[in-house]
């Protein structure tokens, strides 16, 4: 038992260290070119350090020509508002479905769980065509109105999360007089913060990664950030330090806001496997 116990985590440390090595060897030669000069990305290793990792030149150029910044900020309004309208509604679901026994309930969560086998591109001809009926496309509001939608995964994080709030909060504040409203608002909504985070993170990163959306209905206007780096990247003349550069810069507020919430993330995804 002792050398079987050894050798277990013998394997699990050498498979943990193999899989964080494919996660960083692709973003080590990233971070060196960023910092390159094109002579030293034509003549030298991608695994070879800069010699000056002072040199700003790639950034500022992406910044300015590649109008990452713009591009950033309009990602940040439409992921914040995507994130408010699509938490709340998960939220609100979850809490009626789990706190309340109605007629037609299993129906609701049944019709949430039926959308998880329709393949997204099936319903694009539809949906497209009511985007533009409502006049959306090219607006950001079409990628608001898109993305505040919620899903059965994010019902289930929340819905498991509350079935860990004992039930006598609620009756005690409906004694005290206290509405639905208020009860869900001011006691409920603050308890589920790690499933409020978790969701943020997670469907955050979703729509700050997506590309298939906004090329989709942001023909022409702004960008997303996505969008700008995918145009950015189509010139063939574009020297691929730069593109390192403004790789890295997209990839930072990720990197940031995963290490901020990763102790809200694992509670989170932690209540949503409870049984």
């Amino acid at each position: 038992m002792i050398f079987e116990s050894k050798l277990y985590k013998i394997l699990r440390y050498a498979f943990l260290l193999l899989a964080l090595a494919f996660v960083i060897i692709p973003i080590i030669p990233l971070l060196f070119l960023a910092f390159k000069t094109g002579n030293e990305f034509r003549g030298t290793s991608y695994f070879q350090p800069p010699a000056n990792w002072l040199n700003m030149y790639n950034f500022a150029y992406a910044l300015r020509v590649g109008r990452l910044l713009e591009s950033l900020v309009t990602t940040i309004v439409i992921l914040t508002v995507s994130l408010f309208f699509s938490i709340g509604f998960a939220c609100m679901v979850s809490y009626v479905t789990q706190r309340f026994d109605f007629r037609g309930r299993r129906a609701v969560m049944l019709f949430y769980a039926l959308t998880m086998f329709i393949p997204v591109v099936t319903t694009q001809v539809v949906v497209f065509r009511i985007i533009w009926t409502l006049g959306l496309v090219n607006k950001i509001g079409s990628l608001m109105l898109l993305y505040s939608g919620t899903g059965i995964v994010d019902i289930y994080i929340v819905h498991n999360l509350l079935k860990t709030i004992p039930r006598d909060l609620d009756e005690a504040a409906l004694l005290d007089g206290c509405g639905y409203f208020r009860i869900f608002f001011s006691i409920i909504l603050p308890l589920l913060k790690p499933a409020i985070v978790t969701l943020a993170v997670i469907k955050g990163i979703g729509i700050y990664n997506d590309f298939y959306v906004p090329n989709l209905y942001l023909i022409r206007g702004p960008q997303t950030l996505t969008l700008a780096l995918y145009r950015f990247f189509a010139g063939l003349s574009t020297p691929f330090e730069v593109v390192s550069a403004a790789v890295l810069m997209a990839t930072i507020p990720v990197i940031a806001l995963f290490v901020f919430a990763q102790r809200y993330i694992y509670n989170g995804l932690a209540g949503a496997v409870k049984t």
